[in-house]
């Protein structure tokens, strides 16, 4: 992708708009370490890319919005031909100016010295506390402004606040060349999944689709994964986070693939689940039914004024009934769902925030409520069911359960403290051991897609890839571009 100058320009100006006469730093990201002196591959900090389009290492870019010159101030690792020949281009001070509109520039070294000058006449710091390369660097100019403004009755920074609540409102809501860019991420990380579907056999080896979808994201113009792919088969399927992608696929197995690629730094995220044989069983239609009637559901309720929250809502109501129909559930479909019983097979959200990053910046509540949807976010749908095979018999509370409630409770005391005391009072109450039926036993199904509030509805940007079963089993049926050797 092109740097997009105008559209650079645009964010910084909301942004120091926001903080008016304080000074901003906000910090780049760093190179990890591998191993010895190998590092990982570097991808950018959001937020610092979000306003800076700089994509190098150990930079920091201050706002000064009052400053007669230097509103924007980029701090970055000067040109060094010899790290050059072994490393690859600097932009350099020069660069950090020409190419990405910077007022002025200076070396990494010089942080502390500037911001020393730039602090004069500013009474707070936009800062996030918690990077160890520069906390000490703000405290130390907050400690040694205070000393200055006592000596010789100077206005310098008494405060330091969090930038991420400003940024993070701005990156919620999708510009149209935003938006672009993630339908782009996309259709590259559509036509991938729809690739692994043809190439997946039994025999196969998850990571050796994983390499499918990564073949087709780069030979689209994706430079590098949204996050690492999870392929999971058969069992693997049941791990919500499964990343090892090592299983030998099995004939009779379903496929989870979670992944998407990445364009413009926006991330794509797209879950299908099919045969590995190309066909679904009975049992694994009946659960992949249910998943999909409460995919659309929730799809349907993508509308401007709409929450997150009701979303999920409809979605575990279909959950509820679709497994209590199938015998999964020991109530009936309305005593399950006021139990909560299928959170024991879905337990997860419905959907989350995309963007930048794929579990993407923003609040979902405002108030205490959920907040209402507006044209330009941009999320998942995303619910699933996990029959872990390891777990025939489910031992079920017969608890009411208040989602609303336990939600505020892990906001008021936390998510730990929060559910322990839901399991404490779980393991108080009534119990029933119900026996999962056998053929169930082992299928994990999720369905995601990502979806863009318009004026009117929504965008599905990710419906090149089916989701209808029917559809899934005549593109397995396809040959792929790809030899399996």
């Amino acid at each position: 992708m092109d740097y997009d100058t105008a559209a650079f320009e645009a964010r910084r100006k909301r942004f120091t708009e926001e903080i008016g006469d304080g000074l901003a730093v906000i910090v780049g990201g760093r190179e990890s370490l591998r191993n010895f002196d190998s590092y990982y591959p570097f991808r950018q900090d959001s937020d610092f890319f979000f306003l800076t389009g700089f994509a190098e290492p150990d930079a920091v870019a201050v706002f000064n919005p009052a400053h007669p010159s230097e509103r924007y101030v980029l701090f970055v690792r000067p040109k060094d031909r010899e790290r050059e020949i072994w490393d690859g281009y600097r932009a350099g001070v020069e660069g950090a100016v020409d190419t990405f509109g910077a007022d002025a520039a200076y070396p990494i070294s010089d942080l502390a010295k500037k911001l020393r000058e730039y602090a004069v006449g500013r009474t707070r710091v936009f800062y996030a506390l918690g990077n160890p390369r520069f906390d000490d660097t703000i405290v130390r100019l907050l400690e040694n402004a205070g000393d200055q403004r006592v000596r010789n009755g100077w206005t310098v920074p008494s405060v330091i606040e969090n930038p991420a609540p400003i940024l993070h409102e701005m990156r919620l809501i999708k510009s149209a060349p935003e938006a672009e860019w993630l339908a782009q991420a996309c259709h590259i990380s559509a036509e991938a999944h729809k690739e692994a579907m043809r190439f997946s056999a039994p025999g196969v080896y998850e990571y050796q689709t994983g390499a499918v979808l990564e073949y087709v994201f780069r030979q689209l113009g994706s430079p590098r994964d949204g996050y690492p792919s999870i392929v999971g088969s058969g069992p693997n399927a049941c791990i919500l986070h499964y990343t090892e992608n090592r299983r030998q696929m099995q004939d009779g197995d379903l496929v989870l693939i979670d992944a998407g690629a990445e364009y413009g730094q926006f991330s794509a995220d797209i879950s299908r689940t099919f045969p590995v044989n190309g066909v679904f069983t009975a049992p694994q239609r009946a659960i992949y039914d249910v998943v999909l009637a409460a995919q659309t559901a929730a799809l349907a309720e993508c509308t401007p004024g709409g929450t997150l929250t009701s979303q999920h809502t409809t979605a575990r109501t279909v959950i509820a009934a679709g497994l209590a129909d199938l015998g999964v559930l020991p109530r009936s479909s309305e005593e399950s769902f006021s139990m909560g019983h299928e959170r024991e097979f879905f337990m997860h959200g419905t959907g989350h925030w995309l963007g930048l990053d794929v579990h993407d910046a923003g609040r979902y509540r405002v108030d205490g409520q959920p907040r209402d949807l507006q044209p330009g976010m941009a999320f998942t749908v995303e619910p699933g069911i996990y029959l872990d095979p390891k777990r025939p018999t489910v031992e079920f509370s017969l608890l009411d359960y208040d989602e609303d409630a336990n939600r505020s409770l892990r906001y008021e005391i936390g998510p730990e403290a929060a559910r322990k005391q839901l399991e404490e009072q779980k393991e108080a109450a009534e119990k029933i051991e119900h026996e999962i039926p056998a053929e169930f036993l082992g299928i994990g199904v999720r369905i995601e897609d990502d979806v863009l509030i318009t004026e009117d509805g929504h965008r599905n940007l990710t419906a090149g890839v089916p989701t209808d079963p029917d559809e899934i089993e005549a593109i397995c049926a396809e040959s792929s571009v790809l030899p399996k050797l």
